[in-house]
């Protein structure tokens, strides 16, 4: 990512966001990139600069709680509303009306809340690897890991517990080297066993357990990685996980009005399936947009043979079936 194009702007609630930018050229809509957990908008560097080529904007904040934007620790800054706010704050900052929203990960939970709250700002999705999040009404966590695993086969979010321990920064920072190498495993199976039982992963830790890496990423990516997040810490990236296990996230979401609990119609969507995620499975996300409140809107659906990590291993695949979806069939549905 070019570090010239990267801006900071405070939103309305006074936090601070840095984010890339790099505008479209005219006539053509421009892409709002949102990463997930544990990155920050650097995780685009190989996807973006694609997209830019086919003359789309690309907006790309560092989310809350990472990179060059504020690291609030207090989970109640992270329900989904606010965060939503935050993003038409970065959007308004370069005065940018409508956008094509694009969520890896938790963002794609920022893409799917910002449908709810500000779906005037969107003229279509797009989610990689995690679906659009549905609203759900409060529950024990106890209750959606049982639901989670009943939809998935097997257990998936049990590490969710450990990142919203109190001891979570000291523990990962201690093994941050272990953490690297099981976020990027040469074999995918490696979540199923050593990230989404419960206990799992913060055992691995204690014992620096080591997977080997994968090719998509390089000794010199881990290590930039791991650079950043010794120096930020996961204090406020885990808050991501414990606006869910505390339910204020769920609460949150209950001012949502029925109404306005999935995307528009109009706005056709793009589900870019991991085969080999072994926690944000393709059938899971399958199942959310097979369900009745989807059942007419236009969803392309692609699945792409990796990991978790489709848009390191896969960007040249991903931009080029998301350049011929946006050209044959948001352009023409939006009138741009």
């Amino acid at each position: 990512m070019d570090a010239s194009l990267y801006k900071e702007t405070i939103t309305s609630r006074g936090v601070k966001y840095r984010y890339y930018f790099s505008p479209a050229q005219p006539s053509r809509p421009t892409l709002l990139l949102c990463h997930g957990f544990p990155s920050t908008s650097h995780d685009w560097w190989h996807l973006a600069p694609l997209l830019q080529a086919k003359g789309y904007g690309v907006i790309a904040p560092d989310m809350l709680g990472y990179g060059g934007t504020d690291k609030p620790t207090d989970p109640a800054a992270y329900v989904p509303s606010l965060i939503s706010r935050d993003i038409v704050d970065v959007l308004d900052a370069e005065k940018l009306g409508k956008v094509i929203a694009i969520g890896h990960d938790w963002g794609a939970k920022a893409v799917s809340r910002l449908a709810n709250h500000y779906p005037e700002r969107c003229i279509a999705y797009a989610f990689f690897a995690l679906p659009f999040v549905p609203i759900l009404p409060p529950m024990e966590f106890s209750a959606f890991l049982d639901l989670a695993k009943a939809q998935a086969g097997h257990d998936t979010f049990g590490y969710w517990l450990f990142f919203s321990d109190a001891d979570v920064d000291a523990v990962m920072q201690a093994h941050i080297e272990s953490f690297a190498s099981l976020l990027y495993p040469q074999d995918p199976e490696t979540w199923q066993t050593r990230i989404a039982p419960v206990g799992a992963l913060k055992q691995t830790l204690l014992d620096d357990w080591t997977a080997p890496r994968a090719a998509y990423v390089s000794e010199e990516d881990v290590r930039l990685w791991v650079e950043t997040f010794r120096r930020n810490g996961f204090d406020a990236p885990t808050c991501w996980y414990k606006v869910m296990t505390t339910q204020l996230s769920a609460k949150d979401d209950q001012q949502i009005p029925p109404e306005r609990a999935v995307p528009p119609t109009d706005a056709p969507i793009f589900f870019a399936a991991a085969a080999k995620d072994y926690i944000c499975t393709p059938q899971s996300g399958y199942s959310v947009f097979a369900t009745d409140p989807f059942s007419g809107h236009d969803i392309m659906k692609k699945e792409y043979d990796g990991d978790h990590w489709i848009i390191l291993s896969h960007a040249t695949d991903i931009a080029k079936d998301l350049g011929v979806w946006i050209e044959n069939t948001v352009i023409p549905k939006t009138k741009l």
